[in-house]
């Protein structure tokens, strides 16, 4: 079963449509650049439940031991310094291994 990395991000609401647009295009495409991701999927929220937090990623890799080598991966690192430009506060983080 996969290990699920979810992320809750913040986007502040004067950044243009089009470069989050590019951000989340960006993170969609993790799984075109890193083996072991087994799928990758970011949008925004469609209701106002999130609060401040607008987008949500969901990240399914193969196995948890490889979180790791993910968060240093440079196509996660190149990913990553983007999302800091776009977001109004830190972000939450939430893992699982799926199989439990």
């Amino acid at each position: 079963m996969p290990f699920i990395h979810i992320v809750l991000l913040p986007v502040r609401r004067d950044i243009q449509k089009k470069v989050v647009d590019q951000v989340v295009t960006q993170l969609n495409e993790l799984g075109n650049h890193i083996p072991y991701v087994l799928s990758s999927r970011c949008g925004e929220t469609v209701t106002t439940r999130g609060k401040q937090y607008t987008h949500a990623l969901v990240v399914e890799l193969e196995k948890g031991d490889q979180l790791s080598a993910y968060a240093n991966h440079p196509a996660h690192l190149a990913v990553l310094a983007d999302i800091k430009q776009i977001i109004s506060e830190e972000t939450i983080a939430m893992d699982f291994d799926s199989a439990v």
